[in-house]
């Protein structure tokens, strides 16, 4: 089991990844990826940033987790519990369905988390489907506190409601 910085020969791997969780998150009717997030480009930008983070086993990608400093304009709304210091902050953070409740999401999860501790951030934050009840309670169990919510207007219609997350380390 090993999470690493993902390489430019990940991509055909990540995105097959991709492809199969927005298939299986259609099937549960849970409508919060699309063609326009995530896609190529965003893994091909994110993974040249050194930002994109793949959790390997038998030379198969089964997880991955984009890592950064960036916040959607629209948390600049949500009352966050810590403002000072560094925030890391999760994208793109997937398991594979065939393994999906195997616990390598917790141990993705917490390489995050040791990572920002040693990377001296101060907190997490991230944003999660307000459609996808399995996200929400993942984080929730995991000590991750809801901050409230905000609207993505480019997302369709009753699928723009997204949880904001926060979990102070």
């Amino acid at each position: 089991m090993d999470i690493t910085l993902a390489k430019k020969e990940d991509l055909p791997y990540i995105e097959e990844l991709f492809e199969s969780c927005k298939l299986d998150l259609l099937k549960k009717e849970i409508f919060q990826w699309d063609d326009q997030y995530p896609n190529k480009e965003y893994f091909e930008w994110v993974i040249k940033e050194k930002e994109m983070y793949v959790h390997r086993q038998d030379n198969q990608v089964l997880g991955a987790i984009v890592l950064n400093e960036w916040q959607h304009p629209e948390w600049e709304k949500v009352k966050w519990g810590e403002n000072r210091g560094k925030i890391m902050v999760i994208h793109a953070f997937c398991v594979h369905p065939h393994v999906q409740g195997g616990g390598y999401g917790s141990k993705i999860l917490e390489f995050a988390e040791y990572l920002a501790q040693e990377q001296g951030y101060t907190g997490i934050r991230l944003d999660a489907f307000s459609g996808n009840p399995s996200a929400l309670k993942f984080y929730e169990t995991r000590g991750y506190n809801k901050k409230g919510e905000i609207f993505i207007s480019t997302k369709p219609l009753g699928h723009e409601t997204y949880f904001c997350y926060e979990k102070l380390l």
